[in-house]
């Protein structure tokens, strides 16, 4: 049987939905706003964020702490999906019959997160590591956010708050189940996609946004495009290794200037220094 709304509920959701889903959903829409507009680094950033507030909604609508988390979407993520294992999709498949097959591949929800977060975590902010942005990115953030954002909701409560005369009296959970359009939460992206606020950023939620729009909505033609950009300081650092020992110690020079002064992940920074040993002794072989 379904549960009973707590006293707090009221008072918990707000704080919810303005912590999380509202600026989540902002951050959404300005992800698809990035994309059509080929900004990746902010694409991928701000995806990042959306995805990361979603989870950490649904975990707090549904009596989880999110603090042990830190930032990390592929953490989050597998905490959230054991709340509710059938809403979410195994694989992330082409939403659309115009979309060239070439220009899509399955994936799984996982290994999207993972691909994700990779790009767009925090250290990548100044291009650390670089990025490839697929063309079926955006329509693959776009199931995943909806997917999520469905669980926003206390999934063992009465959908109505309380038991209702004449009602089915069915759980937000076997609502969802049921109804696989369901997806309203009332909150900023419900706003947006009304024209609430404002024509550009109404077009940049609803264009070839398939999960959220009616199946007879009428999309603007999508374009289909691959962007990658290598770090600069594989750039700076690797590529002039490799013209032979001349460079070496002008480069040593270079390479010592950026562990001083810029801060690297632990890892990133051992990675980079064992890279370039191999390159220096490959080049001097």
């Amino acid at each position: 049987m379904p549960e009973i709304f707590d006293e707090f509920h009221a008072e918990k959701h707000s704080i919810i939905n303005e912590m999380f889903i509202a600026t989540a959903d902002d951050n959404y829409v300005l992800a698809r706003w990035s994309f059509h507009h080929h900004l990746n680094v902010d694409f991928f950033w701000l995806a990042v964020h959306s995805v990361e507030k979603y989870l950490k909604a649904a975990l707090l609508m549904n009596g989880k702490s999110t603090k042990k988390y830190g930032h990390s979407i592929t953490k989050l993520l597998e905490a959230v999906k054991p709340l509710a294992p059938e809403l979410f999709p195994i694989t992330l498949t082409k939403p659309d019959e115009r979309m060239p097959a070439k220009c899509w591949r399955d994936e799984t929800m996982e290994n999207f997160i993972t691909r994700l977060y990779r790009d767009g975590q925090a250290d990548n902010r100044y291009q650390i590591f670089g990025y490839i942005r697929h063309p079926e990115d955006l329509w693959k953030l776009d199931q995943v956010v909806y997917s999520i954002r469905r669980v926003c909701k206390t999934l063992e409560a009465y959908e109505l708050g309380r038991p209702q005369d004449g009602a089915t009296n069915m759980s937000n959970r076997e609502v969802l189940g049921k109804y696989p359009k369901r997806w309203h939460l009332d909150s900023k992206l419900e706003e947006t996609m009304s024209g609430k606020h404002g024509q550009e950023l109404l077009e940049a939620s609803l264009i070839c946004n398939f999960p959220f729009t009616p199946h007879d909505h009428r999309q603007s033609p999508p374009t289909y495009t691959s962007s990658a950009q290598n770090p600069v300081l594989a750039r700076r650092l690797f590529d002039p290794l490799e013209g032979g020992s001349k460079n070496f110690a002008h480069n040593d020079v270079l390479w010592d200037w950026v562990k001083t002064n810029i801060h690297l992940p632990q890892e990133l920074a051992k990675e980079i220094e064992e890279e370039r040993e191999k390159i220096k002794a490959k080049s001097s072989s």
